[in-house]
């Protein structure tokens, strides 16, 4: 299947912003981080407002989306709905900020629950029964992805700040995340491991069908030494650089730059190639005419 560019920006921003909205919350709920609130906050908004254009720009005309809104179940309806929720939630935190006020517990634990949902929300809209690679995995690796790039952001900000209390926090936070993508990615590569399919190639004449199935193709294969072998690999090997960088700066608080600036990029390559990957493997059960 040909990659969808603009829905890899979406997807990737949404999981930056979702991240990000989530370890603010963590933060917030463990009274730390009120320096860097704003600047998480206004990163957050800006995440969001690319991811959002990202979307509009794979309709091609932006008009198209009022096509989606017929039923709930659409899940450009439930994304739309979850962004509006996000952008809502971050007025709200920049109007209690600037108004020097203590957040509420409520509006973190409500903020957290919202960017679980709307990660959730929009890996379930790329489900399709029809295609093996985008299953109910879809869902751990995005997961996953969000428990990766949320903290290394806060950890960037964080170290360029020079707010150590955070800064030691995230890159905690960064390392069990990663941990926690590395695993979510090979959650998805087991299941995309059972999935073995008969490829029919294509078939001028769908009334004509005389030749048996060539061979069986296996998403495994494709994955670690087909098509998707280098997308897949160097996604891995960068997961597991993010997760050494933030395992030897966890005792260098004060001094992590380097390490956050090597995570940043790995953790952005990881997450790009591997949704690169979701778009090699989108073979369909169903024959081709």
């Amino acid at each position: 299947m040909e990659t969808q560019w603009p829905l890899v920006i979406f997807t990737f921003f949404v999981c930056v912003t979702c991240g990000l909205l989530g370890s603010m919350s963590v933060l917030a709920l463990k009274g730390q981080g009120r320096d860097l609130q704003m600047t998480a906050l206004v990163a957050s908004a800006v995440s969001l407002v690319i991811g959002g254009i990202g979307s509009f720009l794979h309709l091609q005309h932006w008009e198209r989306i009022f096509n989606g809104f017929g039923h709930i179940t659409s899940g450009i309806t439930q994304e739309l709905i979850g962004c509006v929720v996000l952008a809502i939630l971050i007025v709200v935190w920049f109007v209690m900020l600037r108004g020097g006020k203590k957040l509420p517990v409520g509006l973190s634990a409500v903020t957290l629950v919202a960017a679980v949902a709307m990660v959730c929300a929009t890996a379930h809209s790329y489900l399709m029964a029809a295609i093996p690679a985008w299953s109910w995995a879809l869902v751990v690796f995005y997961l996953g992805n969000a428990l990766m790039m949320g903290p290394v952001v806060l950890w960037g900000i964080a170290a360029i700040k020079r707010d150590q209390e955070v800064e030691k926090t995230a890159i905690g936070m960064s390392l069990i995340g990663a941990a926690a993508s590395l695993v979510a990615d090979l959650v998805y590569t087991a299941v995309c491991a059972t999935a073995t399919f008969a490829n029919y190639g294509h078939y001028a004449d769908p009334t004509s069908m005389t030749t048996a199935p060539t061979h069986i193709d296996s998403l495994m294969d494709i994955m670690v030494a087909g098509d998707g072998a280098v997308n897949f690999w160097v996604s891995l090997v960068c997961v597991a650089v993010v997760i050494a960088c933030a395992a030897v700066a966890r005792k260098k608080v004060g001094a992590s730059v380097p390490f956050m600036a090597v995570a940043v990029v790995a953790a952005a390559v990881a997450s790009i190639l591997f949704r690169v990957l979701i778009y090699q493997l989108g073979y369909s059960v169903f024959l081709l005419y």
